[in-house]
């Protein structure tokens, strides 16, 4: 992976007052991540990558594709920025393990529905150029040819910011849907990122540009993930 300077091409979205700020980040994301920096390496073999896959400053929309409860793990492992991840309210809910999405500023989103607060936070996490990580086949399950969610398209032409595809491949036993298992049982993640892409922005993007750009987000998370199966560069 080569380094990428992507200068800020993005246009203001928004006329709206900021409601998500750029913010730093705390002791407690600190320690996290440094925590969750530990796990990747001892538990699925996954280091920092050497080269920075996102552009160093400004907005970035991480696409990858989601197999396994410890995707999101492996890309804030390896990403090189915060990462905002999109998730599920009924698991951000969870008493239990709320306080850590609070701490590392997930957004909780109503699967199955238009959730237009989900959506402004997202945007205004871009605006304040933030890196946000969405998985767009909506859901959890070993891989899948679905088409992508097209609200993808609408964030990456909406925003103007960058999109950088990456696909993980999990390798040997793995917990797809257990938690526990998968911070305590060994495995091993491929990780890999693809060159950012940029799409014309669009302040009121078409149904056909929303569906154009998915397309094109889609094609390069499938191109990334038979690369790694195949083993090639």
């Amino acid at each position: 992976m080569g380094k990428h300077h992507l200068e800020a091409t993005h246009l203001p979205f928004s006329s709206r007052t900021l409601s998500v700020p750029a913010k730093q980040q705390g002791l407690v994301y600190t320690a996290l991540y440094q925590l969750n920096t530990w796990l990747c390496w001892l538990m699925y073999r996954v280091k920092p990558c050497e080269e920075s896959p996102l552009p160093y400053q400004g907005p970035a929309l991480i696409v990858c594709d989601h197999t396994a409860l410890g995707d999101p793990l492996v890309l804030s492992a390896t990403a090189g920025r915060p990462v905002r991840f999109l998730m599920a309210e009924e698991i951000y809910s969870q008493r239990h393990i709320r306080w850590v999405f609070q701490a590392i500023r997930c957004i909780p989103v109503q699967r199955g529905k238009r959730d237009i607060k989900a959506i402004r936070t997202m945007l205004d996490g871009l605006a304040a150029q933030e890196v946000i990580g969405l998985f767009p086949e909506g859901g959890l399950d070993r891989h899948r040819l679905d088409e992508g969610h097209p609200g993808i398209g609408y964030l990456a032409i909406k925003s103007g910011a960058p999109v950088i595809p990456a696909s993980i491949v999990w390798e040997g036993s793995h917990s797809v849907t257990s938690m526990v298992k998968t911070l305590f049982v060994p495995s091993k993640a491929i990780v890999r990122y693809g060159a950012p892409l940029q799409f014309p922005q669009e302040s009121r993007p078409s149904k056909e540009s929303l569906q154009s750009c998915t397309k094109e987000i889609m094609k390069q998370i499938e191109a990334l993930r038979k690369a790694i199966l195949s083993g090639t560069s």
